[in-house]
């Protein structure tokens, strides 16, 4: 199928949006949520065009133009997550005077405590922040877009639209004061993990060498710099715990080494697995030797049952003189030559021991592989529980590399705080 045009598609998305009506879909006047379906003109439209390279993806051309409809600001936040398309307005919330926290707005700590406990008795919003914050990563605070100074002005906002998104969605409060105060009680306890993650993401992309990375991460040091329009600042420096300051080079040879540690486990994981399928591939192999082998003696005992049958019938024959006898076949009683009888019973006799001699020498056979499948299963058991042994120590040890690691997250994450 040819790709549509681009002014075509822009005036296709143009057009549904002069008609469309995002209040039918907003929640308290400060929360857009749509489902894919709600907008699958515009998708549809944007899934079959080619976009101008200054879009990342359709979802940044998406961004422009909902944001345009909606008249979003730079501290609100657009999140197009798996399920959802959030457009979340940033509002103020000021705490009454002579308020006890203002921090919280207002609201008593304990009014916040027995929301919190009311609408998150499993602390859920833990995880659900954390996994609107990687959405918000891959957009708004997506270092790829944004230099450290964006990033400064941006974070605080976005993760505070995050918190009011959850509390909006997961509580049952309607007065924004309210549910402001519940977010910033909520963030203060997952903001430290939330700068963590944002601070791996960056050392991530640095460690596979990216250069908007690089240049993100060489904002920070302890030296005046020259930025690329010739202003001269000085950066906030990486310092950790023991105020050491990290810079590139450092920082550069840790996740060297702690990405070869990484890979290390990750082979180690592998190995693991590949241990565990072929381990499974020969119990599977033993127990269909294990039925056949069974299947093997049933036929077997079928044949010698079949045998004694004929032996005794034989010699009932063998004892009388009368020319004709009765013998049941095939579950009928029917008449039978005497001699002809016992000519056809010493023919199914010769077939059933020529069945049985092979059955037992494939028995044999089955049992012999049976045998060796059992070694090498006990073989690879031994490798396993070795395997899993060592991936124990290693994961329970760590590499000495992964404390060094920690330090330089911890650094960059209270670096990338400070505002």
């Amino acid at each position: 199928m040819e790709e549509s045009s681009f002014s075509h598609v822009e005036k296709t998305i143009e057009n549904f949006l002069n008609t469309f009506n995002p209040k039918e879909y907003l929640y308290l006047d400060v929360l857009y949520r749509f489902e894919e379906d709600d907008l699958a003109e515009v998708l549809t439209a944007l899934h079959g065009c080619k976009l101008p390279k200054k879009y990342h993806t359709y979802k940044d051309f998406l961004h422009e133009k909902l944001a345009k409809k909606l008249s979003l600001t730079s501290n609100d936040l657009f999140l197009y997550t798996e399920n959802a398309i959030y457009a979340k307005l940033f509002f103020q919330a000021e705490a009454p005077e002579n308020s006890a926290d203002r921090r919280a707005c207002g609201v008593p700590k304990e009014t916040l405590e027995a929301y919190k406990k009311q609408f998150f008795p499993h602390n859920e919003y833990k995880e659900r922040m954390l996994e609107l914050l990687r959405f918000a990563e891959e957009s708004t605070l997506n270092i790829k877009k944004i230099n450290p100074s964006e990033f400064r002005a941006l974070f605080i906002p976005v993760f505070v639209n995050i918190a009011d998104i959850v509390v909006i969605e997961y509580s049952e409060l309607e007065d924004l004061r309210e549910v402001r105060g519940l977010s910033y009680y909520l963030l203060r306890e997952i903001f430290e993990k939330m700068m963590l993650y944002i601070a791996e993401v960056i050392l991530f992309h640095f460690s596979n060498q990216e250069k908007k990375a690089i240049d993100f991460l060489s904002h920070f040091g302890i030296h005046e710099t020259i930025d690329a329009k010739g202003n001269r600042y000085k950066p906030n420096p990486i310092l950790d715990e023991s105020n050491r300051a990290w810079n590139m080079t450092t920082i550069r040879s840790t996740m060297i080494q702690h990405k070869k540690s990484k890979q290390t486990l990750y082979d180690r994981r592998n190995d693991l697995i590949s241990i565990k399928k072929k381990l499974e591939s020969y119990r599977n192999e033993q127990k269909e030797l294990s039925k056949h082998i069974q299947k093997d003696h049933k036929t077997f005992e079928e044949a010698d049952e079949k045998l004694d049958h004929i032996h005794q019938t034989i010699d009932r024959l063998e004892y009388t003189d009368a020319k004709e006898v009765k013998f049941l076949e095939d579950g009928e009683e029917k008449l039978f030559d005497r001699k002809s009888l016992i000519a056809q019973l010493f023919r199914k006799e010769d077939s059933l021991i020529k069945q049985k001699a092979k059955l037992h020498k494939s028995s044999k056979e089955l049992e012999l592989t049976l045998a060796n499948k059992q070694k090498e299963i006990y073989v690879w058991e031994k490798k396993l529980a070795d395997a899993e042994k060592s991936l124990a120590n290693l994961e329970s040890q760590g590499h000495p590399i992964d404390a060094q690691y920690e330090r330089i997250q911890r650094a960059l994450a209270k670096t990338l705080s400070q505002r």
